[in-house]
């Protein structure tokens, strides 16, 4: 009966020891998973825009071209140049152009890109905080389907936008620009399915990606 109670209790020190070496196992890989879950979104969108964002910018659309197809034939500019994460009426677009500085305020920069340049055709936004996901989906470089958490997406594109008044809105207003001058863009724009049914579209919004002045 001794030998036997002592393999039992052999036996039960043994899955004892078994089970704790389970259950540490199991928490290491939890915390491993926590781990991979963790997502930086700053850097994220960081290593998007300063190694990613100059490849794209060479299929950018000329803003002549875009804004024509806009008051024209809006399903063709949807066809050929729109992008939008999923299932939306609002498409994003990522342009380039050039134009004359008409005026200048807290807002941003109105422009004309036609010739007499003597009304404007959009709007750079050049304030202190960029709204929306234009930079984010104009660029095509970020899938939605990766992202199980939509809200990890949004934080990028509000990153994005971080970048943008830092990096090219600010360094551009030292520079001093004022009207007549020339300026030089990339950007994007976010455009609604129906934004040309009843009247032609007004001034285009552009979010800047490069700017320029000449």
């Amino acid at each position: 009966m001794k030998m036997v109670g002592k393999y039992i209790l052999i036996v039960g020190v043994f899955a004892f020891l078994l089970y704790r070496g389970t259950y540490f196992k199991n928490l290491q890989n939890v915390r491993q998973q926590r781990q991979r879950e963790v997502f930086n979104a700053a850097e994220y969108a960081r290593d998007c825009w300063d190694n990613q964002m100059p490849g794209v910018l060479d299929k950018a659309v000329d803003i002549k071209e875009l804004i024509k197809l806009f008051n024209t034939d809006m399903a063709q500019a949807i066809q050929r140049y729109g992008k939008a994460p999923g299932v939306s009426r609002v498409y994003a677009y990522l342009l380039k152009g050039e134009g004359t500085i008409l005026e200048v305020s807290e807002i941003g920069l109105k422009v004309s890109i036609e010739e007499p340049c003597t009304n404007p055709d959009v709007l750079i936004e050049t304030g202190s905080y960029i709204p929306g996901n234009a930079v984010r989906d104009a660029s095509g470089l970020i899938d939605v389907s990766k992202f199980t958490d939509t809200m990890k997406f949004n934080e990028i594109s509000g990153e994005i936008n971080k970048i943008v008044v830092k990096d090219v809105i600010e360094p551009f207003l030292d520079k001093g620009p004022s009207t007549g001058r020339t300026v030089k863009f990339f950007g994007a724009t976010q455009v609604a399915q129906d934004a040309a049914e009843e009247k032609e579209l007004e001034l285009t919004r552009i979010i800047p990606i490069r700017l320029e002045l000449e």
